[in-house]
């Protein structure tokens, strides 16, 4: 079966992996433009290299999970680091509060390997999983932005920008909260919104510039004004600054520029932004001494009730693009890799693809939406001041205190997601149905 993945993301790239090893013919396909990258499709001998962009994403037991089905586990682990507690304060960083998350996940997880969530550099995440595309035979070509899908006697079409299209059995719409493949199938009103909350995200060298960091994942709230900076140390050496601000009124007079071409220039600003906010000394170095810079505004997608239509489906954040909490929205995507890849392995004549996708949809919508909801309760926890700012933080300590301590009714999750038995059930599930 021939497989058009739209998107190169770290979904996009995943799942061609996953479908390739399952004796499915996948072609990676993105807008992107890279005139001076090496192509698949003109040098066999390297993979494309998308270059630095980007923070660090942060890997749950779920996502670790597929990552080790796609046999990359042990290469991640290499080049990740664990975050074993979680730390949110105030914005100047007083009044801390510990989460245990390595314990919490232990709860569910019974393979310690996969207990505390890994830290990895988006960027460094991404040329593993293209280098094993490559490996696996997945082609990639880029500087093609899709514009329309069209189904044919033959299959699908999916025309590019450029005036070109290609024909394929199944297409997988990987192209981001934008998606593209997304209003194709579903319509223009499926568009992703704008939250109101922008900002940037700085990636540094903490021994290049002598910066001490202590706590591997933090996150500095101001509920009052709205405002947030969190901090993700990925290594000894690396580590990455957001800057986050809710409907700010006016971005330039803050020092938030576009574009950003003058980045010592811009990280300096920023640096002093934060500065102003109240920060503490070391978090506004990183700041300013951040080599790269990139803008990250937060958008939302209305839940879907279903993530295929005929043989066009949806993954990652084209399907359930959600606000960015403790990895949920990469973890929800890997998961849809995960379960579609075991569908295929289960199924795995083309004349199944419609049962494949059928069940895709029935297992992966529920839990997705889950996942979306749980996401943005939290997000409206980190800028809650409805009872004042102090307040609001006490019951947050409170929360995570519960949280620590294994209360039922505190724990987010009562399993790991483990994609397998996921399926199996669900499989089993309709067999009891149907008789």
């Amino acid at each position: 079966m021939k497989v058009l993945v739209i998107g190169s993301g770290l979904v996009g790239t995943a799942a061609a992996i996953a479908l390739q090893r399952t004796d499915h013919d996948c072609t990676v396909y993105d807008q992107v433009n890279l005139p001076e990258a090496q192509q698949n499709t003109n040098d066999e001998s390297t993979a494309v290299d998308f270059g630095e962009t980007g923070g660090s994403v942060l890997l749950a037991p779920d996502a670790l999970r597929v990552v080790r089905d796609l046999g990359l586990f042990q290469e991640v682990f290499d080049y990740s680091s664990p975050s074993y507690y979680t730390h949110f304060q105030k914005i100047d960083g007083r009044s801390q509060i510990v989460l245990k998350t390595q314990n919490l996940n232990a709860r569910i997880e019974p393979e310690v390997e996969f207990q505390a969530p890994r830290q990895i550099m988006r960027s460094k995440l991404h040329r593993i999983l293209v280098t094993a595309a490559y490996k696996a035979g997945v082609k990639t070509v880029t500087g093609k932005k899709a514009i329309h899908i069209e189904e044919t006697d033959q299959g699908y079409n999916v025309y590019f920008e450029d005036g070109t299209h290609v024909n394929g059995d199944l297409v997988v719409g990987a192209d981001g909260i934008h998606s593209v493949t997304r209003r194709q199938i579903f319509g223009e009103s499926c568009k992703a919104k704008f939250t109101g909350t922008i900002g940037y995200i700085g990636v540094v060298d903490l021994q290049a510039n002598n910066i001490k960091l202590d706590q591997t994942l933090a996150f500095f709230i101001d509920r009052t004004k709205k405002r947030m900076v969190c901090t993700y140390k990925v290594s000894k050496k690396l580590a990455a600054v957001q800057v986050m601000t809710f409907d700010d009124p006016d971005p330039e007079e803050d020092g938030i520029y576009r574009p950003y071409s003058d980045l010592p220039k811009h990280a300096t600003r920023l640096g002093n932004l934060i500065n102003a906010w109240g920060l503490p000394s070391n978090v506004v170095e990183m700041m300013r001494k951040s080599f790269r810079i990139a803008p990250a505004s937060i958008y939302d997608l209305p839940d879907l009730k279903t993530y295929h239509k005929g043989r066009v489906v949806l993954l990652g954040d084209s399907a359930h693009g959600m606000v960015p909490n403790a990895g949920l929205g990469l973890g929800a995507g890997l998961a849809d890799v995960g379960v579609l890849a075991e569908l295929m392995k289960r199924f795995p004549d083309d004349t199944d693809l419609d049962t494949v996708l059928r069940l895709y949809s029935k297992i992966r919508v529920p839990a997705a939406t889950n996942y979306a909801k749980y996401s943005r309760n939290v997000a409206d926890q980190y800028y809650s001041a409805t009872f004042g700012a102090t307040f609001n933080h006490f019951m947050m300590r409170i929360f995570v205190g519960a949280m620590n301590a294994g209360v039922p009714m505190a724990q987010p999750f009562k399993e790991v997601y483990d994609c397998s038995k996921v399926v199996i059930r669900a499989i089993e599930a309709e067999k009891f149905e149907q008789n």
